[in-house]
């Protein structure tokens, strides 16, 4: 998002003969077009030619890019293929063009009538528009849905969200769960704090002088930590060079098609057997802004997350709390490629499916750094996403009032696919994710995605209380 702004509208009708999309799959779902906007007032116009003059000027220069730029650093032949194959949805998969899929990357904001850049929703898309927005954007977009477009278009502005399951073998028939609810709820014993008096140990531990070294070294050691670009793995060894010293555990790159691997981090407890379950604490160790090639430092998004993934596996280990008192082990998991549609925790999470892995339950911290100041005197907001899985929602808001009873604890819809836990529930493992702000709200950090999200931004005190969170539900989960 790059400033806050009025949102465009633009009046929509029914199209009297729907095209045809061969690349599209929709299951059970109507599929509705909608047609360009009709005349509206000088303002809108403007904001219209405006538009279309950016879209117009971002597609040459995408298409007078030379090729290697697309691939640089991937490390893998076959991951940039001429074709993707995207969910958006439960009901709606589509094969999509690669050279589509980077144009859309690019049509990211519209200009408002005092010359400020504002993010356009997804559905003040309009894809007509669009595709004649520039003589190569038609042959371009001419197999792409307006459903695949709107939210290819708008992920940059407003965190929408898909699964690219390109290369998950025969994912198609996976990844596809609907939003469901454990009838009897969640397998983990009621919250109590007073049964776990070894928590103010580890909070005790909690150093923000440590989260801030982590993400320091993240969104300022590494120019850009973006999944295609040339130094893509880098952030993951340094990764894995942090993690490695810490006693009783095991850190492995898990390699992903691209060259950014997953960086996993293992702690077992001496009675835990193969097939004992595990439980995840992840977050994404990529990031991008208009420019990812050159400059995407993404401290927000994600180095909190990771940060906080990486200080919660550190204490664990050095408190020896996991082999003294957990029953199950647990796996700090920081993914890579998240941006290009969850890429590394997609490739993981069916390899833990293939090889039938049990898990306990998913824990996933994004954006966790952005937090301006409130009135209500809490120490940090704390918003679980209440989506894919409403009992684990529930549960972990329980677990954050009660161990965290200073922040201020609120729900707030994500969407499909807006991050890296939808991974895994799409396999059928319950996850719950927790953020400083859902993707509509208000205050969502308004320099994520962009050059401007820098550490300097971030609060590290409040960023503290999700470490203090997450700590809280290993203990309820893992006991």
């Amino acid at each position: 998002m790059e400033q806050h702004g009025a949102d465009l509208q633009q009046e929509k009708s029914s199209l009297l003969n729907k095209p045809q999309y061969p690349n599209l799959h929709v299951n059970g779902t109507k599929h509705v077009e909608t047609s360009p906007a009709s005349n509206q007032q000088c303002a809108k116009r403007r904001h219209r030619f405006v538009g279309a003059a950016f879209i117009s000027i971002a597609l040459t220069l995408l298409l007078l890019r030379p090729s290697f730029l697309l691939d640089m650093g991937s490390g893998c032949s076959g991951h940039r293929s001429s074709n993707r194959l995207l969910r958006f949805s439960p009901t709606h998969t589509e094969w999509v063009p690669s050279a589509a899929i980077d144009y859309l990357s690019t049509v990211r904001d519209a200009v408002d009538v005092d010359g400020n850049w504002v993010p356009i929703r997804p559905d003040d898309f309009d894809a007509a528009q669009l595709r004649r927005g520039h003589p190569q954007a038609k042959s371009l977009l001419q197999s792409v849905s307006d459903e695949a477009i709107k939210a290819l278009a708008g992920r940059e502005g407003y965190k929408v969200g898909y699964l690219d399951i390109t290369e998950a073998g025969d994912a198609e028939e996976d990844f596809s769960s609907a939003e469901t609810e454990d009838a009897d709820g969640v397998p983990y014993k009621a919250v109590n704090a007073t049964a776990h008096p070894e928590y103010k140990a580890l909070i005790d531990m909690v150093s923000v002088e440590e989260l801030k070294h982590i993400v320091g070294n993240l969104s300022t050691g590494f120019k850009t930590r973006y999944y295609r670009s040339y130094n893509a793995r880098a952030p993951a060894e340094w990764i894995q060079s942090y993690l490695e010293p810490l006693p009783n555990s095991t850190v492995t790159l898990f390699e992903n098609s691209f060259n950014q691997p997953n960086v996993i981090t293992r702690l077992s407890p001496p009675t835990a057997k193969s097939t004992t379950p595990t439980i995840l604490l992840g977050g994404h160790l990529d990031s991008t802004s208009p420019i990812p090639f050159m400059l995407a430092p993404g401290a927000d998004d994600d180095a909190s997350g990771t940060a906080v993934v990486m200080h919660v596996i550190s204490i664990l280990a050095k408190s020896g709390w996991v082999h003294d008192k957990a029953k199950y082990p647990i796996e700090a998991h920081s993914y890579g490629g998240e941006e290009g549609g969850l890429l590394g925790a997609v490739a993981l999470s069916k390899s833990y499916k293939h090889a039938g892995r049990k898990i306990r339950g998913v824990l996933n911290v994004e954006m966790v750094g952005w937090q301006p100041e409130s009135g209500n005197n809490s120490t940090s907001t704390i918003t679980v996403l209440s989506d894919p899985n409403p009992a684990m929602s529930a549960y972990m808001k329980d677990v954050v009032e009660t161990y965290v009873p200073t922040s201020d604890v609120r729900g707030a819809y994500c969407g499909y696919g807006c991050s890296d836990h939808y991974a895994w529930s799409g396999l059928g493992y319950p996850v719950v994710c927790i953020a400083s702000y859902g993707p509509n709200d208000r205050n969502l950090n308004p320099n994520y995605h962009s050059t401007r999200d820098r550490m300097e931004s971030l609060d590290f005190d409040r960023m503290a209380d999700f470490a203090r969170a997450a700590l809280a539900w290993v203990v309820q989960v893992a006991t």
